[in-house]
């Protein structure tokens, strides 16, 4: 995930917490993104189903918005790595965590969402391998 994502989180009582999950990225010598792990996630807007951002949420500048310590939406942020995950933050609760930490790691952008529709559309799960060639790839003689 490059670009800050709106989502929701289901609440036991049937409602739903609108979130945005907002990455931590890290430029390399060569100027291009990378995702770091870290997803910090504010409060967002009741049914606000705009597109909030276009462009990876990077800055050269001085950030003038205010610190997370400070601002009501914050909610906390996550660190995720291959094996684990940690929740630094006191609002989320266990099951409100989980279910982000299983959108996050789940999550497909809609460019790589388009790539995989393609393939599967190019190669249909249940289509036959021309006759002519071996079912098993290690008998090619």
């Amino acid at each position: 995930m490059i670009n800050p994502v709106q989502s929701h989180i289901p609440l036991p009582d049937g409602t739903d917490r609108y979130v945005i999950i907002e990455p931590a990225l890290h430029k390399d010598a060569a100027g291009k993104l990378h995702p770091t792990g870290l997803f910090k996630i504010y409060k967002d807007a009741f049914g606000d189903e705009t597109h909030l951002f276009t462009e990876p949420a990077e800055s050269e500048g001085q950030p003038d918005d205010l610190p997370d310590d400070r601002n009501p939406d914050y909610l906390g942020k996550i660190n995720l790595s291959a094996t684990k995950w940690k929740y630094e933050g006191s609002l989320l609760s266990y099951h409100e965590q989980i279910a982000l930490v299983e959108f996050i790691s789940n999550y497909r952008s809609p460019e790589e969402q388009q790539k995989q529709q393609a393939l599967q559309d190019d190669f249909p799960e249940n289509a036959n391998p021309p006759e002519d060639l071996p079912l098993n790839p290690g008998s090619l003689s």
